[in-house]
This record gives C-alpha cells, structure tokens and sequence, in this order.
C-alpha cells in the first residue's frame, strides 16, 4: 500500500467502526484557519473546543462549527480534555501552549514556525518527550508529491552525491498585508519577518531534502515594506560533505517562485509547485573528470523517469498524518526535531546578518535569544 493511499484510508477499528480523535482548537481566529477548515470535516476529526483571545470572532466561529468556545485556552484544556490541540496562534504564544497541552495529556498539532526562537522549540520538544505525547508540525510542503518523489531520489542516491541546492521563494505582499495585522513583520510580535511568515515551508525543505547544513552566512533586508524586521533575506550554505546551498526569499519582490534545484554528481532536479523534472548524468560527473579526453566537454543527459502520486500536499494530509501516528503508531512526516529545522536556520540567518559573521550550527541558543530580546525592545524606538 502506497503511503497517500494508507493516509486516504479511514481511521478504523478491530469492531470496523471509525475512530474518531477529539480536537481543539487554540487561536480559531487566525486567518490561516481557512486552511485548517477542510480538515475538521475528516471523519476521524470530533471538534470538542476553540479559543481565541477575540471573544467576537472566536464565539461566531464556535457557532458554526457546533462546538464550545471558551475564552481560556486553558480551562478549554481542562475542561474538554482533547486528544489533539491544535495551534494556530501567532507564534510567540506557540510554545507556552504547546507545552501547556502537552502536559495536559494531549498531542499537538502546532503552525508553523514552531516558535519565535529555537530555544523554545527545545522545550517544546522536551516537553512532548516527558508526557509521552506527539508534537506535530504543520509543514504541508513535504506531503507535496514532486517533494515526496524528490526525497526519495535523493535517499536512494540517485543524483549520486549532492553538490549543490539552490531555493528561491518569492511571496509578494502587499503593504497592507502587514497593516491588517500590525503584529506581522514585528520582533515582539512575530520574532522576524518574512523568514518567519512565508519562508518556514522552503527552509524546511532544505533541511528535509539534505539534512541540516554546518554553517550559513545571511543578510537580512528590509528594503522595500514599512515594517520592523526582515522583507528580503539572502543566505549561502555549506554541508559536512562540501555541499554547497544558497536561499532567496523575499515578499517585496515580483520575480515568480517557489523553485529548488538539486544538483548532485550523478543528476540533477527542479522541484516547482506541483512539478519535478530529473535528469540523468551519464557518466557520473567524477568518472567524466577523469576518463574523458575533450577538455571542454560535460556527460551527456537523459531524462530521469519519475513517478508522482496523488495528492497536493494540504492539511488534510497533514492531519491524515497525525491520525495515523497516534492511531497506528505510523511515523509523523513533520515531528518536533524535523519542525525544529527550518526554525534554527531562520534563527541563524538573522544571527548571522545582525552580527555580520559566519554561523556553525546547531545555532547558540543562549546568544541568539539575547539578541531577539535586544531586537524587541529597541523595536518602536
């Protein structure tokens, strides 16, 4: 059985009925509970609870999805007891809650980013780990089929071994996108600007694809919008193994994107939305180097054969996903440690621009969250 067909399947028991997994909801008000909403019609989805620091917006969507709202996301967890919280809050408020449903018995389904600093992803990690719960990440992204086949390209080595990755992820944005919501693109507020807004899917994906780089050097701009923290960031990687990366995302920019591109010594791949396209090298570019007698020639290439499944990598898979882990015991695609990833390079491209240096990973937690204490309070002055 194919991966998208095992998470289509629904969630049944011994006796053939179906289980269905009690959720709830901290933050309902967000806009990106747009994007959630199909996934609540999941027959293994029960809605017991939302919450949301909007009382008006909070008990009109309470309303129509025919269950309690509570003010309190707190006493919701006491009083509803959920088998999964979901948080869509916007991040500052990510760790304390999840960490306060995790010990509360339930599992998490947390927004991304994780948190605002990876010092908090720890303890959310930890915290998961002490209540023998599961603490998911909604990184839609790598249920998306061309990512799905690229990953396993990549895992059975057939691009050989991996020289270079290239991301370019341009997610325009208007000025009144961040006056809707005065808190985006803030230190307090958000903990950055578009590496922690737009950028978390294609930063996952490099951690996703190649695992996480040794170190990066980034500049952080804010070039064109009227905000606090970064509109533009630029970064160049490098892996233990010589591999070499680069990053451009930005929401003040009308170039089309998101577009990655993985180079290795037997191939190559251009993952677009919705497409991939692979190439064969034949030979391997390290025999042509060494055998081939014309000075200026490169191996010949052929299409690579690729096999795409079903689906469009959305949140119903997300949640698919998560049910079969705590139902089934099925591996999370996106778990603590793997949300953890995209978090700590927005972190250390931010580091890395603020103090003008290079940065070797893991980040430094501890330097990193005095220097978004220092951003946050000189923020406004």
């Amino acid at each position: 059985m194919t991966e998208r067909a095992r998470l289509q399947m629904p969630c049944v028991g011994a006796d053939g009925a179906t289980r269905r997994l009690r959720h709830a909801i901290v933050g309902v008000g967000a806009n990106v509970f747009a994007m959630h909403r199909p996934a609540l019609a999941l027959p293994s989805v029960e809605l017991v609870g939302v919450s949301d620091l909007n009382a008006e917006v909070g008990e009109r969507r309470a309303a129509e999805l025919g269950c309690p709202f509570f003010a309190d996301y707190r006493r919701m967890l006491d009083t509803v007891r959920p088998d999964v919280a979901v948080v869509m809050t916007p991040p500052p408020f990510h760790a304390r809650i999840a960490i306060d449903a995790l010990a509360g018995g339930a599992h998490v389904l947390c927004e991304k980013p994780m948190a605002v600093h990876v010092g908090e992803a720890d303890a959310m990690i930890a915290a998961a780990e002490r209540a023998g719960r599961l603490l998911a990440l909604n990184l839609q992204f790598r249920h998306r089929p061309e990512v799905r086949a690229a990953k396993r390209l990549i895992a059975a080595g057939r691009l050989g071994e991996i020289q270079r990755i290239d991301v370019l992820a341009t997610w325009t944005r208007a000025g009144i996108y961040y006056k809707l919501a005065p808190w985006r693109g803030t230190w307090k507020g958000e903990g950055g600007g578009v590496l922690m807004n737009q950028a978390p899917h294609n930063l996952d994906l490099i951690g996703h694809l190649l695992g996480m780089p040794a170190r990066l050097v980034a500049w952080t701009r804010t070039r064109l919008h009227e905000i606090e923290a970064e509109d533009t960031a630029h970064a160049m990687l490098e892996w233990d193994n010589g591999a070499l990366g680069g990053l451009h995302v930005s929401t003040a920019e009308a170039d089309k994107g998101d577009r990655v591109e993985v180079l290795g010594t037997g191939g190559r791949l251009t993952l677009t939305m919705g497409e991939l396209t692979a190439e064969r090298f034949e030979p391997d570019i390290r025999e042509h180097l060494r055998m081939s007698g014309e000075p200026f020639s490169a191996p010949a290439a052929s299409p690579m054969s690729v096999d795409l499944s079903e689906g469009s990598g959305d949140h119903q898979a997300v949640y698919r996903d998560v049910h079969a882990a705590i139902l089934d015991g099925a591996p999370l695609m996106a778990d603590g440690v793997q949300g953890r990833m995209s978090l700590e390079l927005a972190n250390a491209m931010t580091y890395s621009s603020r103090t003008g240096t290079s940065v070797e990973l893991p980040l430094d937690r501890a330097k990193y969250a005095a220097l978004l204490g220092e951003l946050s309070a000189s923020e406004g002055c």
